[in-house]
C-alpha cells in the first residue's frame, strides 16, 4: 500500500485532507518546495504551487499526483473539492492561524487531526529503499567533507574555519544544503556537546569535535567524529576509547525487537563503569530522516521497540568541563538481525 492509500483510509465519503506542512509534503508527493497545497481525496491527489514551482513539480511528483498551478487558490481548491467535502483534515502542527485561514480561503471546516499526526509519523518511522539510499547519499558527501577536512586542519585555524570548510566541501560533494548548523569545536570548548564554532584558535594537543551533516533529496544525514591535533594525552586517549568502545557496545544490541532503552544502557554501563557516567550527558541516539531529529529517541527513558527499517544515531559521549569531549556517532539501519552501518568514516583516533 502507498502512503497516499494510507492517508486516504481515513476519509470519510465528505472528508479530505490538506498537506500543508513542507515536510510531509515532501514526504508524501516526493517534490520539496517552500510553498504547495497537496489535497487528498479517495479519488484524487493534487498539488497545488505557484509559478516558481510549477515545471519542477510537474517533473518531479510521484507519478499518482497531479500538479495543478494555481493563480485564484481559493476559487480553484473549492472547484476541485466540489459540493460533497465539508471538512479538511489536517496535521496538528499547523498553526490555529493556519487553521483559520484555510476555513476563509476553501470555505469548509478545517480539522487538525491526530489520526492523521499518528499515521504520518507511523509512516515515517520506516524507511524505504529509496529513503535509505537518500541517507546513504547524504552521508557519502559528509564523509567526502570529513576526509577532505583533515588536510585542512593545523594549528592556526580557527573553529569557525573549519565549520565553514566543512560545509563548503560538503557543497562540492553534491549536497542541497546542511543538515544543521555545523559543530566544530576545540579545546576544553570540545567539553560543550552543541558548542558554538567562533574565532578559537587551533592549537596542538587540542581534541576537536566536529558534529555535521549532509541532504540528499532533502533526506539528512548526521555524524560526529573527534580528531586529535599534534598529540593526544593519555587521558585524551582513554577517554576516546572508553566512547568508542560505548559506541560499539550500542551498535551491537541493534536490532529488531530491541527495546530503544536497552541500546542507551549499552552505552551508557561502559561509560559509567569507566567512571564517567556523569560526564554523558544526553541521549545516545534518535531517529534521522527529512528531519534531522525523528523518532525514536534512543534514550534509557524509552521503551520503543525498534522496527527494522528504522535509521538511528548511535552518539555516546564524554564531556569533561574545563578540559576536553569526546563524541562518537554513526547512523544504522535497524535489521531483523541486528544493523546495518551507515557511516563508513574512521573511528579510531586520529591524530593529525
Amino acid at each position: 500500500m502507498s502512503n497516499i492509500e494510507s492517508i486516504k483510509n481515513l476519509l470519510a465519503e465528505d472528508t479530505a485532507v490538506l498537506i500543508y506542512t513542507p515536510v510531509s509534503r515532501l514526504y508524501l508527493s516526493g517534490f520539496e518546495s517552500s510553498l504547495g497545497y497537496l489535497f487528498i481525496t479517495k479519488e484524487k491527489t493534487v498539488l497545488f504551487v505557484d509559478g516558481r514551482y510549477i515545471e519542477a513539480a510537474q517533473k518531479g511528483v510521484n507519478s499518482d499526483i497531479e500538479v495543478r498551478l494555481f493563480t485564484n487558490l481559493s476559487e480553484q481548491v473549492k472547484e476541485f473539492l466540489g459540493e460533497k467535502i465539508k471538512k479538511l483534515l489536517v496535521e496538528t502542527s499547523n498553526t490555529i492561524a493556519d487553521v483559520r485561514g484555510f476555513e476563509r480561503l476553501f470555505g469548509v471546516e478545517v480539522l487538525p487531526s491526530d489520526e492523521l499526526e499518528g499515521t504520518l509519523r507511523t509512516l515515517r518511522l520506516i524507511k524505504n529503499d529509496y529513503e535509505i539510499d537518500c541517507i546513504i547519499k547524504a552521508q557519502r558527501m559528509a564523509e567526502k567533507a570529513f576526509d577532505e577536512i583533515l588536510g585542512f586542519i593545523r594549528p592556526g585555524v580557527t573553529e569557525i574555519e573549519i565549520a565553514a570548510e566543512l560545509e563548503y566541501r560538503m557543497k562540492l560533494a553534491g549536497s542541497e544544503c546542511v543538515s544543521f548548523e555545523t559543530i566544530a569545536v576545540c579545546g576544553e570548548k570540545s567539553s560543550m556537546p552543541h558548542g558554538v564554532p567562533r574565532d578559537k584558535v587551533v592549537k596542538s594537543g587540542d581534541f576537536i569535535t566536529m558534529d555535521f551533516g549532509a541532504v540528499y533529496k532533502g533526506y539528512h544525514s548526521d555524524m560526529t567524529r573527534t580528531v586529535a591535533v599534534g598529540y593526544a594525552t593519555d587521558e585524551m586517549k582513554k577517554v576516546y576509547d572508553v566512547v568508542l568502545s560505548a559506541n560499539l557496545a550500542a551498535i551491537e544490541k541493534v536490532q529488531e525487537g530491541a527495546k530503544a532503552s536497552e541500546v542507551d544502557l549499552a552505552a551508557r554501563d561502559i561509560i559509567t563503569k569507566a567512571g564517567y557516567g556523569k560526564e554523558f550527558s544526553h541521549s545516545t541516539g534518535h531517529g534521522v530522516g527529512l528531519e534531522i531529529h525523528e523518532a525514536p529517541t534512543v534514550s534509557f527513558k524509552n521503551e520503543t521497540i525498534l522496527k527494522a527499517g528504522q535509521v538511528i544515531t548511535i552518539e555516546p559521549g564524554i564531556y569533561l568541563p574545563g578540559k576536553f569531549g569526546v563524541r562518537t556517532e554513526d547512523m544504522v539501519v535497524v535489521t531483523k538481525n541486528g544493523c546495518n552501518n551507515l557511516t563508513k568514516a574512521e573511528k579510531k583516533l586520529i591524530i593529525i
